[in-house]
């Protein structure tokens, strides 16, 4: 299934399958209506929803099923209406849906930061289903290994990162410093990183790490206001995590970009969304999916380069 049409599956069923998120106060959010594009580097396109494809701009403003494409060694950088940043690593294929926090990544790495008090997050990807209260993530899909890999940089009490396969099963937890692979429906164990090593084998999350504030210095002030909240955040994870060892080619793996898709593959062979007709994440203490039941309860131009040559 092409990206065309899984934008509107994913239009017409996200409102059906998000709906039993927001049935209690706690769980309320602001919805995602737009994005813009405040930075990128290199090759970086859009398709707006019944438009062409076109080159993006500086100042773009995404809207829900806009797909954002970038190319080899490209990376996109998005403020959403509420305050969510996301970094769009390079060869990614990524959109959101409307009425709804969920975010589709069809293939691609990209550093979610989300700020505490929106409500529940998805992140879904063509083999995994990632739900977050607010918090920092990368999620990395390889969809020509059909691998996901999480990696949780935050954590706050008794609201850690969940993750399942694409049915919304095999459900585990992740805590700041853990990651967890999902690769052809299977999920793998947690596995501990280290995580001051990882900010500084990773320059996509550089941003996040402790003594940075000249990254954020560089930052528009839009954008500055919710780096700052989520930076108190990171540092809370990393002064709290207990000495764990890390290789660097782990860690180079949890931030790798993913391979350039082949050409036949860049208007893709995929399954329906994740955020799907029938697809349940249940989640500790707030829903669950009731065996029987129909879906369950689910849940779920040129840009410039960075001040200083530093990539992103």
């Amino acid at each position: 299934m092409g990206l065309q049409r899984m934008r509107r599956l994913s239009s017409l069923a996200a409102g059906s399958i998000l709906s039993g998120l927001f049935i209690q106060p706690v769980l309320a959010g602001t919805n995602l209506t737009s994005a813009k594009v405040y930075d990128f580097d290199s090759h970086v396109q859009l398709e707006p929803v019944k438009k062409k494809p076109r080159l993006a701009k500086i100042g773009d403003v995404m809207v829900p099923m806009d797909i954002l494409k970038t190319g080899s060694s490209a990376w996109a950088k998005l403020l959403f209406n509420e305050g969510t940043l996301f970094r769009v690593h390079a060869n990614a294929q990524f959109f959101f849906v409307p009425n709804t926090r969920s975010f589709q990544l069809k293939h691609g790495l990209v550093l979610s930061m989300i700020q505490p008090g929106q409500g529940i997050t998805t992140v879904i990807t063509p083999t995994a289903k990632i739900v977050a209260f607010g918090t920092a993530l990368t999620v990395r899909h390889d969809s020509t290994q059909n691998t996901t890999l999480v990696s949780a940089l935050t954590e706050k009490p008794g609201r850690p990162i969940f993750v399942s396969n694409e049915n919304g099963a095999e459900q585990i937890k992740l805590k700041a410093g853990e990651q967890v692979e999902i690769k052809d429906n299977v999920v793998g164990p947690v596995k501990s990183f280290n995580l001051p090593a990882f900010y500084q084998a990773c320059p996509i999350s550089s941003v996040l790490a402790p003594e940075q504030e000249q990254l954020v210095a560089q930052e528009p002030a839009e954008v500055q206001t919710p780096l700052l909240v989520i930076r108190e955040e990171t540092a809370k994870a990393v002064a709290g995590q207990s000495a764990a060892a890390s290789s660097s080619t782990e860690l180079a793996e949890l931030c790798a970009p993913v391979p350039e898709l082949p050409e036949e593959e860049n208007e893709p062979t995929v399954r329906s969304p994740r955020i799907g007709i029938g697809t349940c994440i249940p989640i500790p203490f707030i829903s669950s999916c009731s065996p029987g039941r129909s879906g369950g309860r689910p849940n779920p131009g040129q840009g410039r380069p960075p001040a200083g040559g530093q990539r992103p």
